[in-house]
């Protein structure tokens, strides 16, 4: 399993590098993400939407600039509201953030693994005692049978 908890860490790097890469080349959108969202703070809201700050990123290119088409991937979405928290510490709960799906798949292949090493721990305690209770099963049995016999 640390084969694939490999891949998933790579795939989620992987992620990360494209997102900063786009992020690099498009800086207007995080200026936006963090004005609208320092914005809502002094609504006096304690927590938003991420997806709302970049929807309205959206809206305003496309209706208000009339920009034409603007894309912003939604898997970029999370990174947004990653670094504003990075960025903004004393906001560092403002998004209501998931883990990312590779980190919960690697969360539960750890636990997986986690319990297979109990398990293997547990046989192999198990295959101790079942050998232990053999021996004295043996032994008892020699003495039952010089008991009966007189022979040893």
């Amino acid at each position: 399993m640390s084969m694939m908890i490999e891949q998933l860490e790579q795939k989620l790097q992987e992620r990360k590098e494209a997102w900063w890469e786009w992020h690099k080349k498009n800086p207007q959108v995080w200026d936006k993400f963090e004005e609208y969202t320092l914005e809502a703070i002094k609504t006096g809201r304690k927590h938003y939407s991420h997806w709302a700050i970049i929807n309205r990123i959206r809206w305003n290119r496309e209706i208000e600039t009339n920009g034409g088409e603007f894309k912003i991937s939604n898997d970029y979405i999370s990174f947004y509201a990653r670094l504003f928290h990075a960025r903004h510490p004393d906001h560092n709960d403002f998004f209501r953030l998931k883990q990312f799906k590779e980190e919960k798949i690697i969360e539960k292949l750890k636990s997986v693994d986690e319990n297979i090493d109990r398990m293997s721990d547990k046989i192999v305690d198990l295959s101790n005692a079942v050998e232990r209770v053999n021996q004295k099963s043996q032994l008892l049995a020699a003495q039952k049978n010089i008991l009966f016999t007189g022979k040893r």
